[in-house]
This record gives structure tokens, sequence and C-alpha cells, in this order.
């Protein structure tokens, strides 16, 4: 596997060095104003950006900084390509990925400020492309930092954003920091996790118990019942439901007896002709 990784990483970083040359003959030929100079600036950004998260995948840590600080330089140089909001855009994307760096390496309050500048810029510009994204990257740095109640209004925020008139469903690339190897998940189910993790922290468990069937019932649409991910969500949601039922035992039952209809109706919803599933360990 490492050979195989290895190899990638030369495929990999040939093609960018070939890149930057060609980015530097195009300026060199036609100026920095240029349509040909300006699409091939937004090529080889983009490129250090996907290179550097599939490196995070093989915790080369040095080298996917080195491709993302590359980035960075080519939108905050003097010399400078493209619009104002293409450069936001650009440079938004890049601390996003500073941050999941420094998140895998539990440097949490640096990637917590590389993330709070990227929902800066996000905010800032009519082209960013999902700041949902990157209040959920806070959500999980937050948490992870203890500040759940901060952490919960950021999935708060991602879920207005995802409920918008932008979101189209399906599955997400990119999740993969916090969702094991899967490169394909609902951001819309991760959201409503999430909200479920934070809500349990928080000791809001009826809550949390409404986020995590919410969470199964979105990655069961978007991603099918049978993936990975639907049934991790299923565990999990599942695991609630019986802690929650020990609480109630332990409280002597006095409210244990008088359930609401949406408590009734997502109880129900778990014995729908399957056996209980393993839970998985809750948290990121």
């Amino acid at each position: 596997a490492k050979n195989m990784a290895d190899g990638w990483d030369n495929g990999a970083l040939e093609s960018i060095a070939f890149m930057e040359k060609s980015l530097a003959q195009r300026v060199k030929a036609f100026g920095i104003d240029h349509p040909d100079s300006v699409k091939q600036w937004k090529k080889l950004n983009t490129e250090y950006n996907v290179a550097a998260m599939k490196l995070l995948q093989t915790d080369d840590f040095e080298t996917a900084l080195d491709l993302l600080n590359r980035a960075k330089q080519l939108t905050t140089a003097d010399a400078k390509f493209g619009e104002p909001d293409d450069r936001k855009k650009l440079l938004a994307i890049t601390y996003n990925n500073m941050s999941c760096i420094y998140k895998r390496r539990g440097l949490l309050k640096t990637a917590l400020g590389f993330a709070e500048k990227a929902l800066k810029l996000e905010s800032s510009s009519s082209k960013a492309d999902n700041p949902a994204c990157t209040h959920l990257n806070l959500c999980a740095i937050l948490s992870r930092l203890d500040r759940h109640r901060h952490a919960l209004e950021h999935c708060q925020c991602a879920l207005k954003l995802l409920k918008g008139e932008g979101y189209s469903g399906g599955v997400t690339p990119g999740m993969l920091d916090d969702f094991g190897d899967d490169p394909e998940s609902s951001i819309l189910a991760v959201c409503y996790h999430n909200m479920a993790v934070e809500h349990e922290y928080l000791g809001e468990f009826d809550k949390a118990i409404q986020a995590y069937y919410k969470s199964v019932e979105v990655a069961s649409q978007e991603l099918g019942e049978e993936h990975p991910i639907a049934h991790a969500f299923r565990g999990r949601w599942e695991d609630a439901q019986i802690s929650a039922d020990n609480r109630r035992k332990k409280e002597g039952g006095a409210r244990g007896h008088k359930l609401s209809e949406y408590d009734k109706k997502i109880m129900g919803a778990g014995k729908l002709g399957r056996g209980p599933s393993k839970a998985t360990p809750r948290g990121r």
C-alpha cells in the first residue's frame, strides 16, 4: 500500500511541477490578466488542494502543508490573478484544508483559527462553494475543545444553509476527515448526526434522539439503507434509544411511560423488520 501511495505522490507532484511551469510560461507570454493565465491559475490552485487532501489520508502532513502554502501564496501574492471573489473562494478552500490537517494532528486551536478565517472569507464572497461545510468543520473542532454549545450553533447554521434553495441532496465528496475512508457521504445526514452528538454532550437527550433519527432517515434516502454510513448512523440512533431507556428506568419510570407522539414514531421506526444493529462508538 505504501508503494502505491509513493507512486501516486510522485506522479501527482510531477504533474504539479509541470502545471507550475505552464502557469509561469503563460504569465510571461500573455500577462497575469489574460484568460489563459487565470484559467491555469485556478487549475493549479485546485490541484494543490486536491493533492494535499489525498496526502492527508496517508498522514503526509509535511508535503500536504507545503502544497497548501503554495496555494495560499498564489492567492495572496502582490501579483493578483482573477477577480477578488475568486481569490476569496480559493483561499477559503485552502484555509479549510489547512484546518483539516491541523485538526488531524490534534492542533485544535490552530485548526480553529484557519476554519474561522475560511468562514470569514466565504461570508464576504459571492462565489463561495458551501459555507455549510465550514460550519460543520468548526462544529467538529469546537466539540473536541469541549465547547459544545458553540459547536451546536455552527451545526444549526449549517442545517439552515443546507435546507435552503441551494442544496440538492445526494452524495458529497470530501468528508473523509471525520468519517473514515468512504469517499461519499450525505452532508445533510452528517449535519443531523453532529447535532445529535452535541445535544448528547449538553444533556439534551430527547433532541439528540430526534436528530439521530433524522440522520438515519436522510442517509437512507440519499445513500441507500445498506450504505455503511446509514448503518453506522442507525447504530448510533439505536444506542441513544437504549441509553434513554436506561435513564428512564433509573428515574423510576415516572417520565418513561409518557412518551410523546414523536417519540412513539421514532421508537417504532426502529422496528421495521430489522434486527438491532451493533452500535458504533459515538464521537468523531
